[in-house]
């Protein structure tokens, strides 16, 4: 109450006692203090409070303080069930991606899968980033899968008995088997030169022939696959290719004690420079008997090889035999597994192996 308030016949005893009794410059600035405090001055000690009042509790494990929380909460809460609001929670993580969301005429029309930006850092990460999407997404829709690296769709066989295959099933593996699938892939190249003695080794070494005359051409048969008008230098390249070729290959991957972690089964393929076939690198290879340029070896482990260990170096080895001849299809043989061969272009690598990732090793050799 104020005096202007007062009715124009008040005493002035109540004219006194309406001023002694005013409180507004009192009260004003506290009111005013009160307005936006919530967003602009937040003790330490409320904000807990305030996050449970603004339905954030959710965020508090995939954020390092309540400040963050509500710094980062406030703008997501308003665009939760949007792909900005996934977005938004991915960055909250350490990570980002595109969403690939299905054709609408699938039945599965809701899944999604996101393309994300690198392989996960740690395997701690996918909990938090299948955590983090789960509360960002509608209820109605599902995260069903993270690629980056490696990702090999699943086709559409159209309820026909090819869509029960493999061949309709997408890449990836679940973490102890629930939540959403997890694909991701990381490549290696080398370029490694043959040496005469890596050759003998191999025991396809063919000396360089001095003239173009077949008497001077010391090629076995079997590996004589060129043509007679080919040149002496070409049919060498041809024959050592050829014989290259059909030596049992495998991957040797050992720690930093140089103790082997496992093997993995190679393909082995003479090649030369094309616009179409292997990706290396910048250029392609294809594979071609004819005039090869040299040899490609590439394998791709599967998810879960050497699960746990580091690889410090990769090399070839050719030529071993299979230890457990009962199961000679195997893909990954453990350190035991192969016996005999001839190991060579051992490269440095820095790989820690895990169980949703595939790693893609190629090394180009030249002779």
């Amino acid at each position: 109450m104020s005096a202007d308030r007062l009715p124009d016949n008040v005493s002035l005893q109540h004219r006194a006692l309406a001023n002694a009794t005013y409180l507004m410059p009192d009260l004003v600035p506290g009111v005013e203090y009160i307005s936006g405090w919530k967003y602009s001055r937040q003790p330490p000690d409320l904000r807990p409070f305030l996050v449970d009042e603004y339905g954030l509790a959710a965020l508090v494990p995939y954020l390092s303080s309540y400040a963050e929380v509500l710094a980062r909460g406030l703008p997501w809460a308003r665009v939760r069930g949007t792909h900005s609001a996934v977005a938004q929670g991915l960055d909250m993580v350490g990570y980002s991606g595109t969403i690939q969301d299905p054709p609408a005429r699938r039945l599965a029309w809701a899944e999604f899968q996101i393309d994300l930006d690198r392989v996960r850092d740690e395997r701690d990460d996918l909990p938090k980033i299948a955590g983090i999407v789960d509360l960002s997404i509608p209820e109605r829709s599902t995260f069903r899968r993270g690629v980056h690296g490696y990702d090999v769709p699943a086709a559409e066989g159209c309820r026909t008995r090819l869509s029960g295959s493999i061949l309709g099933d997408d890449s990836g593996v679940r973490i102890d088997g629930k939540g959403p699938k997890w694909s991701f892939g990381r490549a290696y190249r080398y370029t490694h030169v043959l040496t005469e003695g890596n050759l003998t080794a191999l025991g396809v070494w063919l000396p360089e022939v001095p003239s173009q005359l077949w008497a001077d051409m010391q090629f076995p048969w079997a590996t004589a696959t060129f043509k007679w008008a080919d040149d002496a230098a070409l049919g060498r390249r041809v024959s050592m290719a050829s014989a290259i070729e059909a030596l049992p290959c495998w991957l040797r991957f050992a720690d930093d004690a140089d103790q082997t972690i496992g093997y993995r089964r190679a393909v082995c393929r003479g090649v030369e420079q094309g616009l179409t076939g292997y990706a290396f690198g910048t250029d392609y290879l294809e594979p071609n008997l004819e005039n090869p340029i040299g040899v490609h070896v590439f394998a791709r482990t599967g998810f879960g090889d050497g699960y746990g260990a580091e690889a410090a170096s990769v090399s070839i080895v050719f030529g071993a035999d299979v230890t457990d001849q009962s199961k000679p299809g195997q893909l990954w043989l453990e350190p035991a597994g192969l016996t005999g061969g001839v190991e060579i272009a051992s490269q440095p690598i820095s790989i820690l192996f895990g169980e949703t990732v595939r790693e893609y090793v190629q090394f180009f050799l030249r002779f």
